[in-house]
């Protein structure tokens, strides 16, 4: 138990905030690709 606390706690502090940023830019790149290829909702009556 002691060996896994001391685990997270040095994990803990190699995530820096250029990491999270880094994470955080690759999830909203996917997001954006998974919307471009979203179907579009277009409804209601065409002329």
């Amino acid at each position: 138990m002691k060996n896994t606390l001391s685990q997270i706690a040095l994990l803990s502090t190699k995530i820096d905030k250029t990491h999270i940023q880094f994470v955080l830019m690759l999830l909203a790149l996917a997001m954006l690709v998974l919307g471009i290829g979203a179907p579009e909702d277009v409804g209601g009556v065409t002329r």
